[in-house]
């Protein structure tokens, strides 16, 4: 199956698995799951499979300076969410990625641990951003028909431009493509537009704890792919994430007041 047919199905399952759970455990375990590495582990399996694996590792390299250019739209949004309406903060987050990509990639090219040492205090830097007190309880509101689906249509239409043109691009733009928060984008304008800021900025801060753990994955898939078997490459790349993951998930997973 190819890339694109795959990600057809898997990213609609997906997007679907971590509303529902935004939904049940709120937006900040959302932003949590949203942060995994869900699309770019396989965006990076398929590059090994189909290019090889030093392929698939000069991609991670990419991908690692890809992550410092979503952080920088994670702190945009942070900076700019409290101040500005929906439209202009979005619009500007995204403006700061594709700056963030020009720059990290495009001009500085800092490498996987100049890169891990630019990513790692920017994303620290959201967490404390975002970190609020209890904000008020609103009373629980059935989501439009609309919703889902509409949220299922806007993560495939990014991961189908994502698949497209990855292959075209090499391993070092490739790369950078992978960790484009497909999940997290649609959840974000969807917290905003219908619990509010509060909720935009949990699914944020969330998404940049859950970043820690892609960041491990790209760091274990760089270290171990090429030196031991592939599956096994990937089954640690994927085990280091998680380990980074799953104590804030746990910690935080706690159901809505009906």
């Amino acid at each position: 199956m190819s890339l694109i047919a795959a990600k057809i199905f898997v990213t609609p399952t997906l997007m679907w698995a971590v509303s529902a759970a935004a939904r049940r455990w709120g937006s900040l375990v959302g932003g949590l799951l949203s942060g995994l590495p869900l699309t770019s582990a396989p965006i990076s399996i398929y590059l090994a499979v189909e290019q090889g694996e030093p392929f698939a590792r000069e991609a991670a390299v990419g991908s690692a300076e890809g992550l410092g250019a979503v952080t920088l739209c994670y702190l945009a949004y942070a900076l700019c969410a409290p101040r500005l309406g929906a439209v202009a903060a979005i619009g500007l987050a995204l403006a700061a990625f594709v700056l963030g990509g020009a720059l990290l990639h495009g001009l500085v090219r800092p490498g996987l641990w100049l890169a891990t040492a630019i990513d790692l205090p920017m994303m620290a830097l959201v967490v404390a951003l975002c970190r609020s007190g209890p904000a008020p309880v609103a009373p629980a509101r059935r989501p439009p028909r609309w919703d889902m689906p509409a949220r299922l249509a806007a993560a495939t239409t990014l991961v189908l431009l994502v698949s497209s043109l990855a292959p075209l691009l090499g391993p070092g733009l490739s790369g950078v493509l992978a960790p484009i928060p497909i999940i997290s984008w649609p959840l974000i304008a969807f917290a905003r537009m219908q619990d509010g800021v509060g909720a935009s900025l949990d699914v944020v801060r969330g998404s940049a704890q859950g970043a820690f753990g892609v960041l491990a994955f790209y760091i274990c898939v760089h270290a171990t792919l090429g030196a031991m078997d592939p599956v096994l490459a990937y089954a640690l790349s994927i085990a280091a994430s998680a380990a980074c993951v799953l104590p804030w998930l746990f910690a935080h997973r706690r159901p809505r007041a009906a």
